[in-house]
């Protein structure tokens, strides 16, 4: 469909989305509940980290479920907007594969100097992997398996609330060229960390500011964005 026939939405309607991103994200906090019982932990063990390896599956599993249901809303919802192509480009060419080798670069770059100055243990999936043997012995790689499947939609997620912050910038303060996701996705998925991570929280937040830069560069390609957002949790 030609840009010109397609009625743009309304600029709140791309903050409002942006935020049930925000919203789906945050439904985590309620699957705990749920999953607190499948464990087996009181009511005051809510917060802590589960007991049985089932446990942790049975959590991420309804997580994953709720955050896909999510993705889904936003998706269709931009496909019934006829707005989706306007929004993102998951076609491939030589700027995307040019993208995505600079986005592997930066992970790196970020990897060596979390190994320089904070003696970070890497790649961050096998130090995860090494705390799931010492809780899981036997179940240690499903564990790991379905924590990575976590991240994958997870950055789903993210990657929506980039693209849909960035969109709601520019029809504010008409200029394409400020990082107007990364803004937004570092006062909520950002600061979110400070309570649910706190530890690693500032430099989730420090780290937000660039796949919002790399979705503007990148022409709004979907490929180089996610695997930066997928790449810098994994290693």
């Amino acid at each position: 469909m030609n840009s010109t026939s397609i009625k743009e939405p309304k600029k709140l309607s791309y903050l409002l989305f942006a935020l049930i991103a925000f919203g789906f994200l945050g439904l985590e906090f309620g699957v705990l509940f749920i999953s607190r019982i499948i464990d087996g932990r009181s009511m005051n063990e809510i917060g802590n980290w589960p007991i049985h390896w089932y446990g942790a599956i049975a959590h991420w599993t309804l997580t994953i479920i709720v955050w896909f249901i999510g993705v889904l809303f936003i998706y269709f919802w931009a496909k019934r907007k006829n707005i989706l192509s306007t929004l993102v480009d998951f076609k491939k060419n030589k700027h995307t594969y040019l993208m995505i080798f600079i986005s592997i670069i930066v992970v790196i770059l970020s990897v060596v100097i979390q190994v320089l100055f904070n003696n970070a243990e890497i790649p961050q999936i096998l130090f995860e992997y090494k705390g799931f043997v010492s809780m899981y012995p036997n179940n240690a790689l499903i564990v790991t398996i379905f924590q990575v499947l976590y991240y994958f939609v997870e950055m789903l997620l993210v990657f929506i609330m980039i693209v849909l912050f960035q969109r709601f910038g520019e029809l504010v303060f008409k200029n394409k060229y400020i990082p107007y996701g990364s803004i937004g996705l570092m006062l909520t998925w950002g600061m979110i960390h400070f309570v649910s991570h706190p530890s690693g929280a500032l430099g989730v937040t420090i780290w937000a500011l660039i796949p919002g830069l790399l979705y503007i560069f990148g022409k709004k390609s979907f490929w180089p964005v996610y695997i930066l957002l997928v790449l810098g949790f994994l290693i």
